[in-house]
């Protein structure tokens, strides 16, 4: 079952009752209200927008509309709660079935993974991308990756981050929605996947549905996320470097590149005409080397981590 952290969803105006429009800011022209909006950080992220002039309501929420449910993430089985609990704030009220048939417009689907080991995983995706050309990979700080794909238009642009959640849970900003939800304990050793849908058209081929109803983008099957890490990462290195002359002349490569792969294949395209489809190949015999230079070499698989993954499906 697929689950989310963030949804955007566009409704009809008439799915919405507004019981208090002194919560909202109002746009008018000639006096006449054109928009309401409203948004709140804590303590979770809403966003509403009425828009009249064109017949529609525009809401994102996070999976912490949830409060003490929030683990579970937004859902097939938690999405009518999402919308209780947005009523329940007492200025507007949802129409749970109506917002069924409303378009999920952006989306973060999410995967939280019991992983111990997550400094490993991070290691071995950042060293083990199948092209640095065509994907970027970013530590943003310790424990926090960011996987790219690299194109031009960003309706194409996918992303994944993988982060530490318990260490996100524990910042101050965050305590005491965790104490107030009774949340203490609840993400020791969780590493969140999170990968970003921005368009219709990512949600669309992503979760493979026809069209971005709620409803559907709920029931969808498809495994998003380890479908871009398969993508996006080459299978397991294997086999054992050389002794001979050209095992010496790549160290000197790995060397001069900082033991930064990302480096070694930017110069592999400089003074080698390849084709990505054989950089993987020019590029394997370094990945091997540096699993032998490094003093740690990775002790996790692609394998390992898709397996993960299907688990905490």
């Amino acid at each position: 079952m697929l689950k989310f952290d963030k949804m955007k969803i566009v409704a009809n105006v008439e799915d919405i009752e507004i019981t208090d429009e002194t919560k909202f800011k109002a746009e008018s022209q000639d006096g006449v209200i054109k928009t309401l909006t409203y948004q709140q950080k804590k303590p979770y992220s809403l966003s509403i927008e009425v828009r009249y002039d064109v017949g529609e309501v525009v809401i994102e929420f996070t999976g912490k509309v949830l409060g003490a449910k929030y683990p579970r993430l937004i859902s097939e089985e938690t999405i009518k709660d999402c919308f209780e609990a947005i009523n329940n704030i007492g200025f507007c009220r949802l129409d749970p079935e109506a917002m069924m048939e409303a378009d999920v417009v952006k989306c973060d689907v999410t995967q939280d993974v019991k992983m111990q080991d997550m400094p490993e995983v991070v290691k071995f995706i950042k060293g083990n991308l199948i092209s640095y050309h065509q994907y970027s990979c970013r530590i943003l700080r310790p424990g926090t990756l960011v996987l790219e794909k690299n194109v031009v238009t960003n309706r194409n642009k996918r992303r994944l981050t993988l982060y530490d959640k318990e260490r996100e849970m524990k910042m101050a900003q965050n305590r005491e929605y965790v104490i107030s939800n009774d949340l203490d304990g609840k993400y020791e050793g969780i590493c969140r996947f999170e990968l970003n849908l921005n368009t219709k058209k990512q949600i669309r081929e992503e979760l493979e549905i026809s069209n971005t109803k709620l409803k559907n983008v709920l029931s969808s099957t498809a495994k998003p996320i380890s479908k871009f890490i398969s993508e996006a990462v080459i299978d397991d290195v294997s086999g054992t470097p050389s002794d001979g002359w050209k095992s010496y002349w790549q160290r000197l490569v790995l060397k001069d590149c900082g033991y930064d792969l990302e480096r070694v294949e930017a110069k592999l395209r400089q003074y080698k005409s390849a084709r990505n489809a054989r950089i993987s190949k020019f590029m394997a015999p370094f990945r091997e080397l540096l699993q032998v230079e490094e003093e740690s070499p990775c002790n996790i698989s692609k394998q390992e981590i898709l397996n993960r993954l299907n688990v905490s499906n």
